[in-house]
Protein backbone atom coordinates (compact mmCIF):
# COMPACT_ATOMS: atom_id res chain seq x y z
CA UNK A 1 0.00 0.00 0.00
CA UNK A 2 1.29 3.08 -0.61
CA UNK A 3 -0.17 7.09 0.29
CA UNK A 4 0.34 10.33 -2.06
CA UNK A 5 1.75 12.92 -0.27
CA UNK A 6 1.33 16.79 -0.44
CA UNK A 7 4.75 17.22 -2.23
CA UNK A 8 3.22 14.32 -4.81
CA UNK A 9 6.00 11.91 -3.46
CA UNK A 10 4.75 8.26 -2.41
CA UNK A 11 4.88 6.66 0.81
CA UNK A 12 4.60 2.74 1.29
CA UNK A 13 3.81 1.25 4.31
CA UNK A 14 2.19 -1.86 4.95
CA UNK A 15 -0.18 -3.11 7.72
CA UNK A 16 -0.07 -6.43 10.03
CA UNK A 17 -1.59 -8.13 13.14
CA UNK A 18 -4.73 -7.24 14.27
CA UNK A 19 -6.61 -4.64 12.08
CA UNK A 20 -8.65 -3.31 15.75
CA UNK A 21 -5.64 -3.66 17.82
CA UNK A 22 -3.94 -0.74 19.36
CA UNK A 23 -2.15 1.52 16.51
CA UNK A 24 1.76 0.96 16.02
CA UNK A 25 3.77 2.90 13.81
CA UNK A 26 6.98 0.45 13.00
CA UNK A 27 10.07 2.16 11.63
CA UNK A 28 12.45 0.21 9.91
CA UNK A 29 16.41 0.06 10.38
CA UNK A 30 19.50 -0.19 7.64
CA UNK A 31 19.02 -2.20 4.72
CA UNK A 32 15.48 -3.11 5.85
CA UNK A 33 11.87 -2.26 4.30
CA UNK A 34 8.29 -2.25 5.78
CA UNK A 35 8.12 -6.00 5.85
CA UNK A 36 10.39 -6.11 8.90
CA UNK A 37 7.34 -6.33 11.11
CA UNK A 38 6.37 -9.27 9.38
CA UNK A 39 9.53 -11.03 10.40
CA UNK A 40 11.10 -9.90 13.43
CA UNK A 41 7.16 -9.19 15.05
CA UNK A 42 5.85 -11.29 13.25
CA UNK A 43 1.85 -11.13 12.75
CA UNK A 44 0.46 -14.10 14.63
CA UNK A 45 2.43 -11.98 17.90
CA UNK A 46 1.10 -9.04 16.67
CA UNK A 47 -2.61 -10.36 16.48
CA UNK A 48 -1.83 -12.12 19.99
CA UNK A 49 -1.14 -9.11 21.44
CA UNK A 50 -3.94 -6.83 20.04
CA UNK A 51 -1.35 -4.70 18.00
CA UNK A 52 -1.93 -3.27 14.86
CA UNK A 53 1.55 -2.54 13.49
CA UNK A 54 1.48 0.01 10.39
CA UNK A 55 5.00 -0.74 9.07
CA UNK A 56 6.05 2.36 6.83
CA UNK A 57 8.99 2.07 4.29
CA UNK A 58 11.33 5.29 5.14
CA UNK A 59 13.32 7.69 2.16
CA UNK A 60 14.88 5.44 -0.85
CA UNK A 61 13.57 2.27 0.17
CA UNK A 62 10.58 -0.17 -0.66
CA UNK A 63 8.01 2.05 -2.08
CA UNK A 64 9.00 5.51 -0.39
CA UNK A 65 9.81 7.84 -2.97
CA UNK A 66 13.61 9.70 -1.67
CA UNK A 67 13.11 13.03 0.93
CA UNK A 68 14.27 16.08 -0.96
CA UNK A 69 15.66 16.92 2.70
CA UNK A 70 17.77 15.19 4.80
CA UNK A 71 17.45 14.73 8.26
CA UNK A 72 14.76 13.01 10.75
CA UNK A 73 12.30 16.12 11.38
CA UNK A 74 11.95 16.20 7.54
CA UNK A 75 11.13 12.49 7.79
CA UNK A 76 8.33 12.95 10.94
CA UNK A 77 6.49 15.62 8.46
CA UNK A 78 5.73 12.75 6.05
CA UNK A 79 5.11 10.63 8.93
CA UNK A 80 2.58 12.14 10.77
CA UNK A 81 0.99 13.18 7.18
CA UNK A 82 0.71 8.88 6.46
CA UNK A 83 -1.12 8.95 9.93
CA UNK A 84 -3.37 11.85 9.35
CA UNK A 85 -4.12 9.84 6.34
CA UNK A 86 -4.59 6.53 8.10
CA UNK A 87 -7.03 8.61 10.50
CA UNK A 88 -4.89 8.02 13.54
CA UNK A 89 -4.73 10.77 16.14
CA UNK A 90 -2.61 8.73 18.82
CA UNK A 91 0.18 6.12 17.94
CA UNK A 92 2.87 4.00 19.66
CA UNK A 93 6.05 4.00 17.79
CA UNK A 94 8.96 1.12 17.77
CA UNK A 95 12.12 2.59 15.73
CA UNK A 96 14.48 -0.85 14.99
CA UNK A 97 18.15 0.45 14.71
CA UNK A 98 18.46 3.02 12.25
CA UNK A 99 14.67 3.38 12.28
CA UNK A 100 15.45 5.12 16.03
CA UNK A 101 16.51 8.63 15.34
CA UNK A 102 13.24 8.55 13.08
CA UNK A 103 11.00 7.28 15.66
CA UNK A 104 12.25 10.27 18.40
CA UNK A 105 12.06 12.44 16.20
CA UNK A 106 8.08 12.16 15.58
CA UNK A 107 7.99 11.70 19.38
CA UNK A 108 9.84 15.21 19.87
CA UNK A 109 8.46 17.42 17.09
CA UNK A 110 4.61 15.41 17.43
CA UNK A 111 4.41 15.22 21.16
CA UNK A 112 0.54 14.88 21.35
CA UNK A 113 0.36 12.39 18.39
CA UNK A 114 2.89 9.98 20.25
CA UNK A 115 1.82 7.91 23.18
CA UNK A 116 5.02 5.89 23.68
CA UNK A 117 8.60 5.30 21.49
CA UNK A 118 10.13 1.81 21.68
CA UNK A 119 13.61 1.81 20.41
CA UNK A 120 15.32 -2.37 19.32
CA UNK A 121 18.95 -1.84 18.75
CA UNK A 122 18.07 1.47 18.51
CA UNK A 123 20.95 3.61 16.81
CA UNK A 124 22.11 6.58 18.47
CA UNK A 125 23.20 10.23 18.29
CA UNK A 126 27.47 10.17 17.65
CA UNK A 127 27.42 13.67 17.50
CA UNK A 128 29.86 14.90 20.52
CA UNK A 129 30.98 11.34 20.98
CA UNK A 130 34.38 11.76 19.75
CA UNK A 131 36.48 8.16 18.41
CA UNK A 132 33.79 5.26 18.38
CA UNK A 133 33.17 2.23 15.67
CA UNK A 134 31.09 -0.85 16.40
CA UNK A 135 32.61 -3.89 16.51
CA UNK A 136 31.47 -5.03 13.41
CA UNK A 137 34.75 -4.77 10.83
CA UNK A 138 32.17 -4.52 7.72
CA UNK A 139 30.41 -1.92 9.76
CA UNK A 140 33.50 0.06 10.67
CA UNK A 141 34.39 0.36 7.09
CA UNK A 142 31.23 1.97 6.29
CA UNK A 143 31.32 4.49 8.81
CA UNK A 144 34.56 5.06 7.99
CA UNK A 145 34.11 6.07 4.37
CA UNK A 146 30.82 7.98 5.52
CA UNK A 147 32.72 10.55 7.39
CA UNK A 148 35.87 10.82 5.34
CA UNK A 149 34.69 9.51 1.94
CA UNK A 150 30.92 9.79 1.14
CA UNK A 151 31.53 10.09 -2.70
CA UNK A 152 33.07 6.65 -1.85
CA UNK A 153 30.63 5.92 0.60
CA UNK A 154 27.82 5.88 -2.39
CA UNK A 155 29.86 3.82 -4.84
CA UNK A 156 29.76 0.94 -2.56
CA UNK A 157 26.24 1.05 -1.40
CA UNK A 158 25.42 1.05 -4.84
CA UNK A 159 27.34 -2.23 -5.18
CA UNK A 160 25.83 -3.74 -2.06
CA UNK A 161 22.52 -3.49 -2.71
CA UNK A 162 22.86 -4.94 -6.30
CA UNK A 163 24.43 -7.67 -4.57
CA UNK A 164 21.42 -7.88 -1.73
CA UNK A 165 19.03 -7.42 -5.28
CA UNK A 166 20.48 -10.63 -6.78
CA UNK A 167 20.47 -13.10 -3.41
CA UNK A 168 16.63 -11.80 -3.47
CA UNK A 169 16.09 -12.99 -6.51
CA UNK A 170 17.73 -16.39 -6.27
CA UNK A 171 16.44 -19.32 -3.93
CA UNK A 172 15.26 -18.49 -0.57
CA UNK A 173 16.94 -20.94 1.27
CA UNK A 174 20.24 -19.87 -0.02
CA UNK A 175 19.59 -16.04 0.81
CA UNK A 176 18.59 -17.18 4.54
CA UNK A 177 21.74 -19.69 4.50
CA UNK A 178 23.42 -16.81 3.32
CA UNK A 179 22.39 -14.34 6.27
CA UNK A 180 23.03 -17.22 8.84
CA UNK A 181 26.43 -17.67 7.89
CA UNK A 182 26.62 -13.66 8.37
CA UNK A 183 25.26 -13.43 11.85
CA UNK A 184 27.27 -13.90 15.34
CA UNK A 185 26.16 -16.84 17.17
CA UNK A 186 24.16 -14.97 19.84
CA UNK A 187 22.20 -13.23 16.68
CA UNK A 188 22.00 -16.48 14.72
CA UNK A 189 20.03 -18.18 17.39
CA UNK A 190 17.45 -15.52 18.04
CA UNK A 191 16.85 -15.26 13.91
CA UNK A 192 16.19 -18.98 13.78
CA UNK A 193 13.29 -18.98 16.13
CA UNK A 194 11.90 -16.02 14.51
CA UNK A 195 11.32 -17.98 10.90
CA UNK A 196 8.89 -20.18 10.85
CA UNK A 197 6.57 -20.65 6.93
CA UNK A 198 4.91 -17.67 7.48
CA UNK A 199 8.28 -15.25 8.38
CA UNK A 200 10.43 -16.42 6.08
CA UNK A 201 8.31 -15.68 3.41
CA UNK A 202 8.26 -11.76 4.80
CA UNK A 203 11.77 -12.14 5.63
CA UNK A 204 12.75 -12.44 1.62
CA UNK A 205 10.26 -9.80 1.15
CA UNK A 206 12.36 -7.43 3.45
CA UNK A 207 15.63 -8.15 1.71
CA UNK A 208 13.73 -7.74 -1.98
CA UNK A 209 12.29 -4.47 -0.80
CA UNK A 210 15.29 -3.18 0.78
CA UNK A 211 17.01 -3.36 -2.48
CA UNK A 212 14.16 -2.27 -4.73
CA UNK A 213 15.80 1.37 -5.23
CA UNK A 214 19.47 0.61 -4.82
CA UNK A 215 22.08 1.98 -2.70
CA UNK A 216 21.58 5.37 -2.14
CA UNK A 217 19.50 4.83 1.12
CA UNK A 218 21.68 3.10 2.61
CA UNK A 219 24.38 5.87 1.98
CA UNK A 220 21.58 8.64 3.29
CA UNK A 221 21.74 6.35 7.09
CA UNK A 222 24.99 6.86 7.65
CA UNK A 223 25.45 10.30 6.59
CA UNK A 224 22.20 10.99 8.61
CA UNK A 225 23.74 9.80 11.07
CA UNK A 226 26.59 11.73 11.17
CA UNK A 227 24.56 14.93 11.25
CA UNK A 228 22.83 17.24 14.00
CA UNK A 229 19.67 15.21 14.53
CA UNK A 230 16.95 18.82 14.26
CA UNK A 231 15.75 18.24 17.54
CA UNK A 232 16.74 17.65 21.31
CA UNK A 233 16.16 14.87 22.67
CA UNK A 234 14.79 16.63 25.67
CA UNK A 235 11.77 17.31 23.84
CA UNK A 236 10.62 13.52 23.82
CA UNK A 237 8.35 14.16 26.74
CA UNK A 238 6.51 10.80 26.14
CA UNK A 239 7.60 7.54 27.92
CA UNK A 240 10.79 5.48 25.79
CA UNK A 241 11.45 1.62 25.85
CA UNK A 242 14.51 1.05 25.19
CA UNK A 243 16.12 -2.65 24.15
CA UNK A 244 19.62 -3.36 23.60
CA UNK A 245 21.93 -6.07 23.81
CA UNK A 246 25.03 -5.67 25.66
CA UNK A 247 27.52 -7.48 23.32
CA UNK A 248 25.51 -5.67 19.68
CA UNK A 249 28.31 -5.75 17.03
CA UNK A 250 26.54 -2.83 15.31
CA UNK A 251 26.02 -0.07 17.79
CA UNK A 252 27.81 -0.33 20.84
CA UNK A 253 25.98 -0.64 24.17
CA UNK A 254 27.62 2.53 25.04
CA UNK A 255 25.88 4.54 22.68
CA UNK A 256 23.00 2.96 23.52
CA UNK A 257 23.52 3.89 27.52
CA UNK A 258 24.41 7.52 26.61
CA UNK A 259 21.07 7.81 24.57
CA UNK A 260 19.41 6.60 27.46
CA UNK A 261 20.94 9.24 29.82
CA UNK A 262 19.91 12.04 27.27
CA UNK A 263 16.26 11.11 27.21
CA UNK A 264 13.68 12.64 30.10
CA UNK A 265 11.43 9.71 30.60
CA UNK A 266 13.39 6.16 29.77
CA UNK A 267 13.29 2.81 30.92
CA UNK A 268 15.85 0.80 29.58
CA UNK A 269 16.73 -2.75 29.12
CA UNK A 270 20.43 -4.03 28.32
CA UNK A 271 20.09 -7.15 27.60
CA UNK A 272 22.01 -10.52 26.55
CA UNK A 273 23.02 -11.14 23.84
CA UNK A 274 23.58 -9.34 19.93
CA UNK A 275 21.67 -6.80 17.62
CA UNK A 276 18.86 -9.18 17.36
CA UNK A 277 18.65 -9.78 21.10
CA UNK A 278 15.81 -7.12 21.62
CA UNK A 279 13.38 -9.65 19.46
CA UNK A 280 13.53 -12.74 21.65
CA UNK A 281 11.64 -10.68 24.25
CA UNK A 282 8.92 -9.71 21.43
CA UNK A 283 6.04 -10.78 23.54
CA UNK A 284 7.10 -8.75 26.29
CA UNK A 285 7.25 -6.06 23.98
CA UNK A 286 4.11 -5.69 22.32
CA UNK A 287 2.07 -6.47 25.53
CA UNK A 288 3.76 -3.17 26.84
CA UNK A 289 2.53 -1.72 24.00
Amino acid sequence: MNVTLADGRRMGYAVFGDPEGRPCLVVHGYSSSRWVAGWALSDAALRRHGVRAISVDRPGYGASAAHPRAGFAAWAEDAAELLGHLGLDRVATIGVSMGAGPALALAATRPGLVTSTTLLSGMAPVEGVGRWAPANRQDAFYWRLARRAPWLLRGLCSISSKAIAAGARGDAAQLIARVEKSLPPADLEVFRDLLDDTTRAAFVEDVRESSRQGGAALADDLLDYLRPWGFPLADVRSPVRLWHGTEDPKVPVSLARRLADQLPDVTAHFIPGAHFAPFAYRDEILEAI
